[in-house]
């Protein structure tokens, strides 16, 4: 009886995520923005993590090859967004696991708690999701900033100077498999630890 209360708990949670996020963009691809050349205008693309697992890996596709499934994403917001549009709303991020069936699978943040590096991660379902925002005016991703805990005491920003934080790095990682992959530095201050991490910033273009 209890698994079968968990199952429940978990598919209504799914259930009103999905009726919650009901806007689906266009399909479009996440290219880096770097001062490397050799990863500047690059594609990021789904990469297997375990079983129905993926990460977000660096690919050496450019924007004249053709689109790919791996590489093809979707983000997701709501109807009832405060400032009546898609873009600079949350939204999940998600692409289609495809097999014998289509899974959508929404991206969250996976830490360890030794490490001050968050590994994006695409899992079936949105029951537990990071979500995140698109500007209008550059269509590059980033996670608004609304609390100031630099400072003491921590203060909340008001919604005109809230921040569009891009702490997106890539770095050599092993979540499951050694890959080159988009991560996210926690925090606003300070470097990442892993030493082979290199700042970047991701925007969209829409297929």
């Amino acid at each position: 009886m209890k698994s079968i209360l968990v199952l429940a708990t978990a598919a209504f949670t799914c259930l009103a995520s999905a009726q919650y996020y009901d806007v689906n963009s266009p399909p479009f691809r996440l290219f880096l923005k770097s001062s490397n050349s050799s990863l500047n205008g690059t594609a990021i693309g789904a990469c297997h993590q375990g079983a129905a697992t993926e990460g977000a890996c660096i690919t050496n596709e450019r924007i004249t090859d053709p689109v790919q499934s791996y590489t093809t994403f979707y983000h997701a917001t709501s109807s009832s967004s405060s400032n009546n549009s898609t873009y600079d709303a949350p939204g999940l991020l998600y692409w289609n696991l495809t097999s014998n069936i289509v899974a959508p699978s929404s991206m969250r943040f996976i830490q360890r708690w030794t490490s001050n590096l968050a590994t994006p991660i695409f899992l079936p379902g949105n029951a537990s999701t990071t979500t995140v925002h698109f500007a209008k005016d550059c269509e590059e991703m980033y996670l608004p900033r609304g609390l100031d805990d630099t400072v003491s005491p921590p203060s909340w920003l008001t919604p005109s100077v809230s921040e569009k934080v891009q702490s997106w790095y890539v770095c050599l990682t092993k979540f499951s498999y050694l890959y080159t992959t988009l991560e996210w530095k926690v925090g606003v201050t300070g470097e990442p630890q892993n030493p082979t991490c290199q700042k970047v910033s991701v925007y969209r273009v829409f297929v």
